[in-house]
């Protein structure tokens, strides 16, 4: 904990020194003063020292106690401790101070007492509230690369005290007064908060994921603190302050939430559910980071390769606000290890220098792209396209018109490539369908989806990894999957021909700016642990048949 320097701290306490040669006897020395002082005047009497000390003492308590209340009330917690002890030991002082210079008996006046207490009493008062401020100065790393832990103290710590209820809810769409009713607060309590936010912010206008955090008193049901957090980074917080008649009132401000980017090093082992391995690890959200990846290995791995026994090293940015992970902002590095033991090892770096950015491998190469991306991200391929594929239950031939990618109910669907949705609804055996005509003739086909992308309609236009829908098991299925097929001028083609190879290198004028990125970059990877194989890896089922082709 940092020190904190209080004007006045290096003050001493005055005290009467005796004259005399050094070295001379003390006692010697104070018995020949009282002899001259009492050559000089009579001792006045006991009673009227006693009643004068205690007057002005009373005088300078009083004054001495509200200077430490109005400084109290203007400081930091830390600074309002350090005040009220300070405090308590200067009165005490004072209260010495004129008991020694009276030479009276050693005393314990009322007003000793009072005034040390009061500055005790300061003390124990904000004792909690720098327990609470200790949080906003206490930095730790975590095993992530650095994220600090909260700097500020937040409404939840009052869970804590078994006599505080939490309320925790979303504006949605409707207004603060009739969300905080919605939570359970009562119409008084609710009128209470909005007043009070009112005082710091517009309570009119707020987004429908905004929300709220309501600490209540359990007994009475009274508001004692609450937050509201807008997006990400703006944060209002409130809490019960005392006022001078003895009541307490609700007062807000604004948290100004530290936001800072930590670097996040991972090392995966892929098991039999990607999306769980991704999750065990803390790589959340998952689809967030497998569309990712699928952007860092487009070109450098196939698809069907990401299954148990894979591994990979992840280099990554992500952002923290006020100790808490809030976002991605991107990948740095990835290093995919192939399940199949006599497959080679691919690493690629994110490399940005304006008009050249994206993801190159180590001879820095980047795939160029045909304009066609997978639907789902790493998914794996359980049935390939085949013209001439026997039904392995009918035993009759019955084209495989498209590629079945393996994925849960609800694994979010994403438009191959721009274009204009042509269909969206039921369509018989292939269930909840959605087709996109692209230019050249193209349509891409998407089938068995659960539900459709919200705001989804015929004649929308959509982007290249635009989602449109959610993977389901409707229609004519035994299984959850996406059934993709591509049609060029109405006939259907195999998806996958639709990825054109070729390279684009980085330029020889940034050869060596690249080669100190990679080279930074393969640092890093080579320190995350990598854990060891899980043996012999299994091949993809490639003949699994997971429905029956309409």
């Amino acid at each position: 904990m940092g020190s904190i320097l209080v004007d006045g701290a290096e003050r001493k306490t005055p005290e009467l020194e005796a004259s005399g040669p050094p070295g001379a006897d003390s006692t010697a020395l104070a018995s020949e003063q009282r002899v001259e002082a009492s050559a000089v005047a009579p001792p006045a009497p006991v009673p009227a020292i006693l009643s004068s000390v205690g007057s002005s003492l009373r005088t300078v308590a009083s004054a001495a106690i509200g200077a430490v209340q109005r400084l109290v009330s203007e400081r930091t917690p830390l600074m309002r401790v350090a005040l009220a002890m300070a405090g308590g030991s200067v009165l005490v002082a004072m209260v010495v101070a004129p008991l020694r210079s009276t030479e009276t008996a050693p005393l314990k006046p009322v007003e000793a007492f009072a005034a040390a207490s009061a500055g005790a009493a300061l003390a124990e008062r904000e004792r909690v509230l720098t327990e609470d401020a200790s949080v906003e100065a206490a930095d730790a790393s975590d095993d992530d690369g650095g994220a600090s832990r909260p700097s500020h103290w937040r409404i939840a710590r009052l869970a804590e005290d078994g006599g505080i209820a939490l309320l925790d809810g979303s504006m949605g769409r409707r207004p603060l007064l009739e969300a905080l009713g919605s939570a359970g607060l009562s119409a008084a309590e609710s009128q209470r908060v909005v007043h009070s936010l009112a005082a710091v912010r517009d309570v009119d206008h707020f987004a429908q994921r905004d929300t709220f955090t309501i600490a209540r008193d359990k007994a009475s049901g009274r508001v004692v603190g609450y937050e509201i957090a807008s997006g990400t980074y703006d944060l209002w917080q409130a809490r019960e302050e005392d006022l001078s008649d003895g009541g307490t009132k609700l007062v807000a401000r604004r948290i100004g939430l530290s936001v800072e980017s930590v670097h996040v090093h991972k090392s995966v082992v892929v098991g039999t559910d990607l999306r769980a391995s991704f999750s065990e690890v803390g790589l959340v959200p998952v689809d967030e980071v497998l569309t990712m990846l699928d952007d860092a290995l487009e070109g450098h791995a196939e698809l069907s390769d990401i299954r148990a026994g894979a591994r990979l090293r992840i280099s990554a940015t992500a952002e923290y606000v006020d100790g808490a992970f809030a976002r991605w902002i991107g990948l740095n590095a990835v290093e995919y290890l192939p399940a199949s033991a006599n497959a080679a090892a691919v690493r690629v770096y994110w490399f940005d220098d304006d008009a050249h950015r994206g993801w190159y491998d180590g001879k820095g190469r980047q795939p160029a792209r045909g304009g066609f991306r997978a639907p789902l991200p790493f998914t794996r391929i359980v049935s390939r396209f085949n013209p001439h594929r026997m039904h392995p239950v009918l035993h009759i031939v019955m084209p495989h018109n498209g590629v079945d990618f393996a994925a849960p109910v609800g694994a979010p669907v994403y438009a191959t490539a721009p274009g204009v949705i042509l269909s969206a609804g039921f369509d018989g055996p292939c269930g909840n369908k959605v087709e996109i005509a692209h230019s050249a003739g193209i349509t891409s086909v998407y089938c068995h989806l659960s539900r459709f992308a919200p705001g989804l309609k015929v004649g929308q236009h959509v982007e290249s990894r635009q989602l449109v829908a959610f993977v389901g098991q409707t229609g004519r299925v035994t299984g959850p999957h996406l059934h993709f097929g591509i049609r060029r001028g109405g006939v259907f083609i195999d998806p996958m021909t639709l990825r054109l190879d070729g390279f684009r290198v980085v330029p020889r004028f940034l050869r060596d700016e690249f080669e100190r990125r990679r080279a930074a970059l393969d640092t890093e990877l080579d320190g995350i642990p990598l854990a060891p194989a899980l043996g012999t890896a299994s091949e993809p089922a490639e003949g699994e048949v997971i429905y029956e082709e309409p």
